[in-house]
């Protein structure tokens, strides 16, 4: 495997006139008009964002005759045009009043007392998403992710690495820690929005860490020799699946957890003579893993049973990726129906779906760029990605309805391996 699968053991390894509206081809996603918000046009941006964003619709761009049919709302008119959905607003003493419109239904719902602030209007979004749509949103999650740098001393690692959040948008962006060293691998703990996990190499070797936004110094997560890499930690939090070299080979190790700390020994719960294991994720009930082995050749995608039961025999893997020869960083969506995966086609790292229900591998991003390291959001239906090349590494959002990926903010540095805030 490549420098994907990073570190010490790999070698392998986003109205009184009729109305003509032009509706976008994509799909068969409802339009939305989203009027002026009374000159709250940075809020109205971010809201633009978030609705555009969530997949259950398309903003349609502005246009002079239907910002005049949403001041002087006419039903007939809208239902002319053959938009269901409208919403418009005003500022009503310094904050945000929000009418929206359904045409289909002939309803409408107000929004009152909104703050101007980004925090507020994603949490609008969200319930908007749900009102009109009955999907939960995503808008209000944050994210956790790694920037790497190039190390400018002429001492220690030739790139540094630290752990970074940011609202789903890539505002707000906030350096996490400051360790001067190579952190990777940041995940939120499941039930909390401020505890996460990471690995990190300052100690030299490869470890395992737990920290909190309130308090980001690591502490060691794991006692056990080796370097260990790559977490997963189950739904419940009652277990963490991880790689190891300290039987001598990258292995598959799982480890029991009671409150975040760890809970007996550490078990070996795959190996292969010669063979590379890598990335685990668990099945949203816990009860099996997916993982990244080349013990047949080229890396692929293997799922295994997490045994309760003491046994002296392991569990033997199922290969589940079998369309393209190099599959690697898989991530189980919440709802437990698919399986994201990066997987090589035409020179290029693309993300593909496993889907359990229907047993098919789906092509989800094309083009040029190797996209790693997907990610699900809540919702079992967007995930984040980052695309790698030697110098540039940058965040995108993708969903289900629409192929067509977001750039999730901007950096100068390489932004990778990013997770979703499951609380």
């Amino acid at each position: 495997m490549k420098k994907y699968l990073y570190g010490f053991f790999f070698p392998l390894l986003l109205f009184t006139q009729d109305l003509e509206v032009r509706l976008p081809t994509q799909g068969n996603l409802p339009p939305l008009y989203l009027s002026s918000l009374g000159g709250a046009e940075e809020m109205r941006a971010v809201l633009e964002f978030d609705l555009s964003a969530s997949g259950r619709c398309i903003v349609l761009p502005r246009q002079e005759d239907l910002e005049k049919n949403a001041l002087s709302f006419s039903l007939a008119n809208w239902k002319r045009a053959h938009i269901p959905y409208c919403v418009t607003g005003r500022m009503e003493g310094g904050k945000l009043e929000l009418t929206v419109y359904q045409i289909d239904q002939g309803t409408v719902k107000k929004y009152p007392n909104i703050p101007l602030e980004r925090k507020a209007v994603h949490k609008l979004a969200d319930q908007l998403q749900k009102d009109l749509f009955g999907r939960d949103g995503i808008a209000r999650f944050q994210l956790i992710y790694t920037e790497r740098r190039r190390n400018l001393s002429k001492e220690g690692l030739d790139f540094l690495s630290e752990i970074w959040i940011a609202d789903y948008d890539g505002a707000n962006a906030k350096q996490v820690t400051s360790e001067n060293s190579y952190c990777l691998s940041p995940g939120f703990l499941p039930h909390s929005c401020s505890e996460f996990y990471y690995a990190s190499e300052k100690t030299g070797q490869t470890k395992l860490y737990k920290a909190s936004l309130s308090h980001p110094i690591g502490e060691p997560l794991l006692d056990l020799r080796g370097n260990q890499a790559l977490p997963s930690i189950s739904k419940d939090g009652k277990q963490i699946a991880f790689i190891s070299d300290v039987a001598g080979r990258p292995d598959l190790f799982i480890q029991d957890l009671e409150n975040g700390k760890i809970k007996g020994k550490a078990k070996q719960l795959f190996s292969y003579p010669r063979a590379t294991q890598a990335t685990p994720t668990y099945s949203p009930d816990g009860k099996q893993i997916a993982f990244v082995s080349d013990k047949d050749g080229p890396p692929r995608i293997y799922v295994l049973a997490v045994s309760q039961k003491k046994s002296k025999t392991l569990p033997q893997p199922k290969l589940l990726t079998k369309k393209n020869r190099e599959n690697t960083s898989p991530a189980w969506s919440p709802d437990g129906t698919k399986l994201a995966y990066s997987a090589k086609v035409d020179s290029f790292r693309q993300i593909w779906i496993y889907d359990f229900l229907t047993g098919e591998e789906i092509a989800l991003t094309t083009g040029p760029e190797n996209k790693e390291n997907p990610s699900w959001a809540p919702d079992s239906f967007h995930l984040i990605y980052n695309t790698e090349t030697n110098d540039h590494s940058e965040l995108y959002l993708i969903h289900l309805n629409r192929k067509e990926p977001i750039l999730v903010g901007k950096s100068i540095y390489q932004r990778r391996f990013a997770s979703w805030q499951l609380f």
